[in-house]
């Protein structure tokens, strides 16, 4: 059923090659239901395409395929106004705001750039595990990595790190209350939006 791409359960042991194999060569463009998940509530469900050219066709056809009109969350925005808060994300914009909020970023993601961030990711890590104390939460300790990583490719004082973390929460769980109203990062007037690390990670 095209039902269990939508559940998190599918892809508890990893990614449902199979599934996907099958959708593929059986249903390759096919609407996807929403049914409730937890907290969540049902939703209208939305179309699905497995296929490589077709997705790029996708991707190449804002024309057709608006990432604007009405957003890429799999869950729709609940207002008018949550609509237009996640507008301003970059994967929710079409050309020409895309292509030129694209350029940029490119600079960072040229395979030479990869390279090296690959290897400074990989010392950040490292760096992170050999902190970690005794038992320790790995959501803890992982959730510094992606912020940080972020943090140096667009040059961002390790120190305000934590307000970045914050910025991104809000945006991409502005539907979790959990998320909604995140603030961590701790402003003092000595050190402006200064933050302590999380936990786990070195100081």
């Amino acid at each position: 059923m095209p039902a269990e791409v939508f559940l998190p359960a599918t892809y508890a042991d990893g990614v449902p090659y199979d599934t996907f194999a099958r959708l593929r060569a059986t249903s390759p463009v096919c609407r996807i239901p929403e049914p409730p998940v937890g907290p969540w509530p049902s939703g209208p469900g939305y179309w699905a395409v497995f296929r490589h050219a077709d997705v790029k066709h996708v991707l190449r056809t804002a024309a057709d395929f608006s990432s604007h009109l009405g957003a890429t969350q799999i869950r729709d925005p609940d207002t008018p106004e949550d609509l237009e808060f996640v507008r301003a994300m970059m994967l929710n914009q079409d050309p020409p705001d895309h292509s030129r909020t694209r350029r940029i970023v490119a600079a960072a993601f040229t395979p030479r750039a990869v390279r090296a961030l690959e290897r400074t990711i990989t010392d950040r890590a490292r760096a992170l595990v050999a902190s970690a104390r005794g038992e320790t939460d790995f959501v803890d300790l992982a959730a510094d990595l992606p912020v940080w990583t972020l943090a140096h490719i667009m040059g961002i004082p390790d120190q305000d790190r934590r307000l970045l973390y914050d910025w991104a929460s809000r945006i991409i769980g502005y539907q979790d209350a959990d998320y909604a109203g995140l603030s961590t990062a701790d402003s003092t007037p000595s050190a402006p939006w200064a933050a302590p690390p999380p936990p786990g990670a070195p100081p």
